[in-house]
């Protein structure tokens, strides 16, 4: 069995090493833009490295053809998604990525022409297999599956701020938490505004905390409503645990500094300078806020429906926290495991999927916090009519 990872970044990087642990191919490719960055991961976990150009469907094509499975790590995913996930079932591979762009994601959801390519090339397409989306798709559909019917699911994403996630995510971050972003309602995708409509969630020791969560663009919101039965609404949100944050952002998108288009005469967007600008020491001093000295990042996932007859509400929360017992980012995890499945056979769902059309939540969800040391818990509670 032959696999490619695409991209020698920290996401890529991370799952060669755990997939090298205990190998499940018989030959891996590291394929990078920058071949010495690739060289040093195929170094590293004793493979070959490849020179390849996102942008170029050619040279995804080229790198790509005849293996068993591809992993896509190259982002931003509203930039490079859509072409290789094209190349992939073009050239009758299976594919997984971590991809967070709710606009990909609708894409891939409502082009029933790809996703009948791709059943016809039997092979299988799984996109979003991170953390959020991915696990936390992964466990909305165990919430949906712990009740007899399911109508809502809700997961909220709370972090503490951070003024440089680097470059890439700064643009995603960007590019989620403006302009009018998708979300499921009443049965069909919705566009809202981001940081619209907040509603209040409170998040467990040692957060302990009650705070307004508004909308994000996320795929969760698109994929839970087409792949979850009988969900007829379904939301993302976002916060930063630091409310001066939160303000800071939305201005951002009044002063326009979250535009996509670039105007005459600029050499960029005003979106994409903001992001390597936030990426620059200067930034970390002007845009630094006081710190709410939360301690790592929180999610919620709820979803609301019956069991017996009875109002019931099913919540998962997850947490990484950074410092002491807590544990790491489950996404290379998340996406290793997934890819180990795909190598070994265990995915056989064909066409163009998120995870929770095609994984088992519970196993899965186990097997990669219990990897990383991510707490879940688990309420269930059910409202009786008494009179």
């Amino acid at each position: 069995m032959k696999l490619v990872i695409l991209s020698a970044g920290s996401i890529a990087g991370s799952v060669a090493r755990i997939l090298s642990a205990t190998p499940c191919y018989d030959e891996l490719v590291i394929a990078d833009i920058d071949l010495e960055k690739a060289q040093t991961i195929a170094d590293e976990v004793g493979c070959t490295a490849a020179q390849f150009d996102a942008a170029d469907p050619a040279s995804i094509r080229s790198v790509i053809a005849g293996v068993d499975v591809v992993f896509n790590a190259v982002g931003p995913f509203y930039r490079f998604g859509i072409p290789i996930v094209r190349a992939a079932v073009e050239c009758g591979v299976n594919y997984v990525d971590v991809c967070d762009e709710y606009d990909v994601a609708e894409e891939l959801i409502r082009d029933t022409e790809l996703d009948a390519a791709a059943r016809a090339a039997d092979v299988s397409i799984v996109f979003g297999m991170g953390y959020a989306p991915g696990i936390t798709s992964l466990l909305a559909r165990w919430a949906t599956e712990s009740m007899d019917s399911a109508h809502s699911v809700d997961v909220a994403i709370a972090v503490p701020y951070t003024v440089n996630m680097g470059q890439t995510i700064n643009e995603h971050m960007l590019h989620s938490m403006s302009g009018d972003v998708a979300q499921f309602a009443d049965g069909a995708i919705a566009h809202l505004p981001a940081w619209g409509d907040p509603k209040s969630f409170t998040f467990g020791a040692p957060f302990d905390v009650t705070t307004q969560v508004g909308y994000m663009g996320h795929p969760e919101a698109i994929t839970l409503g087409a792949y979850l039965p009988g969900v007829e609404n379904a939301s993302v949100r976002f916060t930063w645990f630091e409310q001066e944050a939160n303000r800071l952002w939305q201005q951002y998108e009044q002063l326009g500094w979250t535009s996509p288009e670039a105007s005459d005469g600029l050499p960029m967007s005003p979106r994409r300078f903001l992001a390597h600008y936030m990426a620059t020491p200067e930034a970390e001093r002007r845009l630094a806020v006081e710190s709410s000295g939360m301690p790592g990042t929180v999610i919620q996932v709820i979803a609301e429906g019956a069991i017996d007859g009875q109002s019931a509400r099913v919540q998962f929360e997850t947490q990484v926290i950074y410092t002491g017992q807590g544990g790491q980012d489950p996404t290379p995890h998340a996406a290793a495991n997934a890819v180990r499945d795909m190598l070994e056979g265990q995915i056989t769902r064909r066409g163009v999927m998120a995870p929770e059309a095609c994984i088992d939540p519970e196993p899965f969800v186990r097997k990669v916090l219990g990897a990383v040391g991510v707490t879940l818990t688990k309420q269930v509670s059910t409202t009786t009519v008494v009179n």
